[in-house]
């Protein structure tokens, strides 16, 4: 399959309006094989699209999120991390169908907002299942993005030891969560690599998924590490969102949990830690020294109050930023526009000094070349060149959100809603044309998936009324760490 994009704009970080103008670009199989001011001939080439306002830019990897989520968006506010959890996992029963509408949901919503790319940190309510993987995969296969799949799991919450160990009648939630073993866990994660790892011809990646190193114990975190690595794959978690997780780690450990996880051999460049927030300078030269990976989520971090990561102290350091959504529970939504208009603007309020502020360009490299690298694919995406995956997005430059158009980073970043985006294709294949999913039936995926939902949402206020008083229990505990001192400050 051969596609020549005639006469577009080119996203350009070189140019001064960041952008060169009047180019061709000649997608040959799932490669860019030639962009060039020079006339390309069509004879041979199976699709040719008119460039003309187009402006073709490397498709979004939203290096960070949870599909099961795309159910639960729009329920819930006013709830920090630690109790905006407890109400989250109360959902379950996510069938196998359950979890590929959820996944389809989001795909669609992502392909027809500019994403091309997405790590999805996978939870399944009821416990992890080889069927819900599968089902989830096959929904990024069928939808037509390139997706990356971690299993989500945890075996050793320390957050809620620490909690019980101060309040006795938070027990019961200590009693009731039940969760597959570390052994249990590699030999699932073994098989899911086996089957799914780079199927699709590369399109479809596996990753470790373990939740977070405050809730896992070192034999899963290590092993599914080890599995990860063997198969040539990533390794994926959340890092100390939260002041709570900082300081439970800290009494625990006598230490913070990144200076933890170098002791334990757990940083590298096949490592991707999502938020990241609460860290010190220590921890960030750690990173930086380790070339691991770090996924900021600004809307999710803002949503549920967990703090500014460090995100200016990083991108001095050399680390590698990444951007995610997170899931649509805590962000609502999947649309990258979004997360990058966040993240370039709620850092401008950490510093008085305005040079060290990122620039659109920063923050749509985030989006782009970063994500790729979290994705353990920087030299294939990211950006367009020769050689490169065909991972492109095409906005119509003349909608009212780029008119008049000045710089194409400054509009990327700032003006644009994901409602300027024509066309997409993934590697190689046109899966959005005229703002419409090619791959998928819409509105059947919709219909069904508001169906599966209220079946689920109907037995939420039972649920929610029987947990009530363990739930404010656990608020009691989590209000009085919060107002306790500690030797570092995120918000």
């Amino acid at each position: 399959m051969s596609i020549l994009i005639k006469g577009c704009n080119v996203l350009d970080e070189t140019q001064p309006d960041g952008y060169a103008s009047n180019q061709n670009i000649l997608i040959e199989g799932n490669r860019i094989s030639k962009i060039t001011h020079e006339r390309v001939s069509e004879k041979g080439v199976d699709r040719v699209l008119e460039g003309q306002d187009r402006l073709a830019i490397p498709g979004f990897v939203n290096a960070h999120t949870h599909s099961p989520e795309n159910f639960p968006k729009a329920t819930k506010e006013k709830l920090p991390l630690e109790l905006w959890l407890q109400d989250l996992f109360l959902i379950g029963g996510y069938s196998p169908r359950d979890i590929y509408l959820a996944a389809m949901l989001g795909a669609m919503e992502m392909l027809k907002t500019g994403t091309t790319s997405v790590l999805d940190h996978l939870w399944m309510g009821d416990g992890l299942a080889p069927e819900g993987l599968d089902a989830a995969m096959q929904a990024y296969a069928d939808s037509g993005i390139r997706g990356g799949v971690a299993p989500l799991i945890e075996n050793d919450d320390q957050v809620m030891q620490a909690a019980a160990a101060v309040r006795p009648n938070l027990q019961p939630l200590l009693d009731n969560h039940e969760s597959m073993s570390a052994s249990e866990y590699i030999e699932l994660l073994d098989g899911f690599f086996s089957k799914w790892h780079r199927a699709e011809d590369g399109r479809l990646l596996c990753f470790a998924g373990p939740s977070g190193f405050q809730w896992c114990s070192d034999e899963l975190l290590q092993g599914s590490l080890d599995v990860a690595r063997r198969h040539g794959g990533g390794w994926h978690m959340h890092l100390v969102e939260t002041k709570v997780q900082a300081m439970v780690c800290f009494e625990l450990y006598g230490k913070s949990a990144t200076a933890a996880m170098k002791e334990r051999g757990l940083l590298g460049p096949e490592v991707s830690l999502a938020h990241s927030v609460w860290l010190d300078d220590a921890d960030l030269d750690t990173l930086a020294e380790s070339n691991s990976r770090v996924v900021h989520n600004p809307a999710s971090n803002l949503r549920i109050g967990s703090g500014f990561a460090p995100i200016i102290e990083m991108l001095e350091r050399g680390i590698t930023v990444a951007l995610g959504t997170d899931g649509s529970a805590s962000s609502d939504n999947q649309i990258m526009f979004d997360a990058m208009k966040l993240a370039a603007l709620i850092h401008n309020l950490r510093s008085t000094d305005h040079r060290r502020w990122p620039s659109s360009r920063d923050v749509v490299r985030m989006a782009t070349a970063n994500g790729a690298a979290a994705l353990g694919m920087e030299g294939d995406l990211g950006e367009l060149r020769p050689g490169k995956l065909a991972d492109i997005v095409l906005l119509d430059t003349k909608t009212l959100l780029f008119t008049p158009f000045n710089d194409a980073f400054r509009h990327l970043c700032y003006a644009e809603n994901g409602s300027s985006v024509h066309s997409v294709i993934v590697d190689g294949r046109l899966v959005v044309e005229g703002g419409r999913v090619l791959t998928a039936n819409e509105e059947t995926i919709a219909e069904e998936a508001r169906d599966a939902w209220q079946r689920m949402y109907r037995e939420l206020p039972g649920l929610r009324e029987k947990t009530e008083p363990l739930v404010r229990e656990f608020e009691l505990y989590q209000q009085e760490m919060m107002n306790r001192d500690f030797y570092l400050n995120r918000y």
